[in-house]
């Protein structure tokens, strides 16, 4: 008999129950570590993504095609932090499932969900930064980095209802993306599962919390560079809109809160009442029996 390839949805119920107590019990400084890396990888898919489609991006004629290309290179980062091994916010939002199971506690959940928020961000601050310097956003007479700006500029105009609402679509994929790499068995497979579901976010255009913290910091660090407002059509009061305090309040913060409700509702939540809670009422049956 040939060795199964995959698990069942049922078994990755339970492998992901058994992932979040793992993830939700690991001591606080290998967390922010492993966050870090996740936040960076994410950094270098997010800013490849764009830097191959900046020209299509530009371009209303061709920005659907754009957003195309771009989704194709951006599960790249999310690869990087299934494979090599790190801890992404709006995945770990799956420790719903071992919290609701009772294997953690819900004050442990968040705990994990804010150290890794936070590593998240200072990974793709840093990931930021260095490509801010090194030059590739020069590239077309400074389109690239124009792109960067008007993007970032771009996701200050989200009302909080808009944007919690583009955080839920996002994360309702993303989670049901890495839930489907932990039902696969060899790296083959995770990378496949991986894919599909971040490129249909990212064609979608949905906000993923930390993706925006690359986009958003990328932006910031060169916002007043003449070359990029020039390519972005952007004057420099507009470009001064993007400060620290208007990406939090107008973006991060709501999309984040989209992003936990996404993810813990309609994946965790759902897979815990298809998977886990007919079998505890089950047990309970059993044994009042």
């Amino acid at each position: 008999m040939s060795q199964k390839m995959m698990l069942a949805p049922a078994e990755i119920a339970q492998y992901t129950i058994e992932a979040g107590v793992k993830k939700a019990t690991t001591p606080t400084k290998k967390v922010l570590a492993s966050a870090f890396l996740a936040g960076a990888y994410i950094a270098f898919g997010a800013l490849g993504s764009i830097g191959a489609a900046y020209n299509l991006l530009a371009n209303p004629e061709t920005y659907g095609l754009g957003k195309a290309l771009a989704g194709l290179m951006f599960p790249a980062g999310l690869i990087f932090v299934l494979v090599a091994g790190a801890d992404l916010f709006t995945g770990n939002i799956l420790i719903t499932l071992a919290a609701l199971k009772k294997r953690v506690t819900w004050g442990q959940a968040f705990k994990n969900w804010a150290i890794v928020w936070i590593g998240n961000l200072l990974g793709g601050m840093l990931v930021a930064w260095l490509v801010s310097l090194s030059g590739v956003f020069d590239w077309s007479n400074g389109l690239y980095g124009g792109v960067i700006v008007k993007n970032a500029i771009g996701k200050l105009g989200f009302s909080w209802g808009a944007a919690i609402a583009s955080g839920i679509l996002c994360n309702w994929l993303v989670c049901a993306t890495v839930w489907m790499t932990y039902g696969a068995k060899d790296i083959t497979g995770k990378v496949l599962t991986g894919f599909f579901g971040i490129f249909l976010f990212v064609c979608t255009g949905f906000e993923h919390c930390v993706a925006n913290m690359a986009y958003f910091f990328a932006g910031l660090f060169v916002k007043s560079n003449p070359m990029y407002l020039e390519a972005a059509h952007k004057t420099a009061e507009e470009a001064a809109k993007l400060d620290i305090p208007s990406i939090f309040m107008n973006n991060l913060i709501p999309v984040t809160i989209g992003n936990i409700l996404g993810g813990a509702i309609f994946v965790a939540g759902v897979y815990y009442f298809l998977f886990i809670k007919e079998n505890n009422n089950s047990a309970s049956e059993k044994k009042a029996a």
